[in-house]
């Protein structure tokens, strides 16, 4: 649940963060410490935003402190130990907004590697609060490739470019977007749920025969590999699963990955 309150009678109502962490300035090559994860906190601001906090799920894990997020696309990173962590409050001009109950908008943070918190969109819809969470990695990695180019250099591993005479060799990793295969998230919310669909860019048929959901948080279907001989025409989009809350009433999250071949 999201609580509204007019700034200066909520001294009581801030919490205090056990451990606090500022975001990383500077655009140069990073080492992380053992057991630390690159956090990319990003924003879709339709107003200015201030005293932004994410906190960790665990007891007496780190905190996110962003001063101010302006208008527009923005991105913010962290590093901070590998976990899950949630937005927990931020200002919107005169009015504080903060979480009360169970997390909501949470992201998980691998360690080694970079973990995307999804686009946060807040904004106010029929006089209530609304934060939107965009999980779409490709949308993620190329903001986090125009804002840091170099720290996206060092953790998002690029795809070969497919050759222009013969059917290309798929990227045995692909990530979301590569040039021969595109794959987004619709996010419905009657019911609540999320469609991933791929796109097939090339002029050659291919069969996704791997697809794997891996840190999720309360999903539905299970967090696991399978393996579904998906096939895509040339130039063809699907739907390749839905996914869903297993409780509809708590914060989900989830990433995904796939291999594929071309026949």
């Amino acid at each position: 649940m999201w609580r509204l309150f007019v700034l200066g009678a909520i001294g009581s109502a801030v919490l205090a963060a056990c451990s606090s962490v500022k975001p990383i300035q500077q655009d140069q090559p990073l080492m992380l410490a053992a057991g630390d994860g690159l956090a990319v906190v990003q924003f879709n601001a339709l107003d200015q935003i201030s005293q932004v906090q994410i906190v960790s799920a665990h007891s007496g894990g780190e905190t996110m402190n962003i001063p101010s997020v302006p208008v527009g696309k923005s991105t913010f990173l962290f590093e901070v130990p590998a976990g899950r962590y949630c937005l927990q409050r931020f200002r919107v001009e005169s009015v504080l907004i903060y979480h009360e109950g169970q997390y909501e908008g949470c992201f998980v943070v691998p360690a080694g590697k970079v973990g995307f918190s999804g686009i946060y969109s807040p904004r106010a819809e029929h006089g209530q609060i609304v934060t939107g969470q965009d999980l779409d990695v490709a949308k993620e990695s190329a903001e986090l490739e125009r804002d840091y180019p170099r720290i996206a250099a060092q953790f998002l591993r690029s795809e070969p470019a497919p050759p222009t005479a013969v059917a290309p060799t798929p990227a045995a990793s692909p990530r979301s977007s590569n040039g021969q295969v595109s794959t987004w998230i619709k996010h419905e919310k009657n019911p609540l749920e999320d469609s991933v669909y791929v796109r097939n860019n090339t002029q050659w048929s291919l069969v996704i025969y791997l697809f794997e959901l891996y840190d999720c948080a309360n999903i539905k279907p299970a967090c696991t590999t399978t393996h579904p001989d998906f096939k895509l025409a040339p130039h063809q989009a699907r739907i390749i699963m839905q996914i869903a809350p297993a409780d509809p009433q708590g914060a989900y999250a989830f990433y995904y990955r796939f291999s594929y071949r071309f026949h």
